[in-house]
């Protein structure tokens, strides 16, 4: 009998132990492509604001910015499996309400379609030149590149009428013929890039300026690394855009459940 309070002694002490320490952190860390998924999603939503979707859509697109914040709080304190389930919602939303922009921005006046694509374009042409240079002699995009490839190629993928030109452009180092095979390299690997994220290969265009544009001081590394770059050009073909009919909001009710 006196070994008992012993042993329930012993449970208690051992039991105790599997709880944290004082200042440890009892949740998983939160998984990293997970946080980058959530990332290019702050950016979708970002996209769609500037579409005008707060102002067409606004119960629609609380929604989906409502689900995009559990998702992050769940991410956060390191519930994965929380927030894929979530995730899957915020998907399946912003499938439907990028559907239900699609048709209000070509068939009601709901939005400025002129302002809307110059700052859709402005947007574009910046992530374009986010660290967009290359190290010496190579044609590698580097991955702070390919995360604002990644989110341009979101616009570009809907913008159809929109051809985008991609020059590549070397330092002066190395004879001009192999400048300008490198340079075309560069702009072909950002070609190819935004091709494997859906966008038309049809709407890209590459060329090669090599090192006729470049103005360096042999001695300044980083003036010639801001010469080692792919600029971007976008010409938009406006004729592509053929409006049947311009509906009011009022008809918007009678075509949503169909989207």
């Amino acid at each position: 009998m006196d070994k008992l309070p012993i042993l329930l002694m012993i449970l208690a002490i051992s039991g105790c132990t599997t709880w944290p320490t004082s200042g440890e952190n009892p949740y998983t860390q939160p998984d990293r492509d997970q946080w980058l998924e959530l990332e290019h999603h702050d950016f979708e939503l970002q996209l769609l604001a500037t579409r005008g979707a707060k102002l067409c859509l606004p119960g629609q697109y609380q929604q989906l910015e409502n689900l995009y914040s559990k998702a992050r709080q769940e991410a956060k304190a390191g519930f994965s499996d929380d927030a894929d389930i979530t995730l899957l919602e915020y998907q399946t939303q912003f499938g439907k309400i990028q559907r239900q922009m699609d048709w209000l921005e070509y068939h009601t006046l709901c939005l400025d379609p002129r302002y809307s694509e110059i700052e859709l374009r402005d947007r574009f042409l910046l992530l374009m030149r986010i660290d967009n240079q290359f190290a010496f002699n190579r044609a590698k995009l580097l991955p702070d590149y390919q995360q604002a490839l990644r989110r341009a190629a979101s616009i570009l993928k809907r913008q159809n009428h929109w051809h985008l030109q991609l020059t590549g452009h070397t330092d002066t180092i190395g004879t001009r013929e192999s400048n300008n095979q490198l340079g075309m390299k560069r702009a072909d690997a950002v070609r190819r890039y935004l091709i494997e994220q859906g966008v038309d290969a049809n709407q890209i265009t590459t060329f090669s300026a090599g090192e006729e544009l470049s103005v360096e001081d042999p001695r300044s590394r980083t003036q010639r690394l801001s010469n080692r770059k792919v600029d971007a050009k976008v010409l938009v073909e406006h004729h592509t855009r053929s409006i049947h009919r311009v509906y009011s909001l009022q008809d918007w009710h009678a075509v949503r459940e169909s989207l």
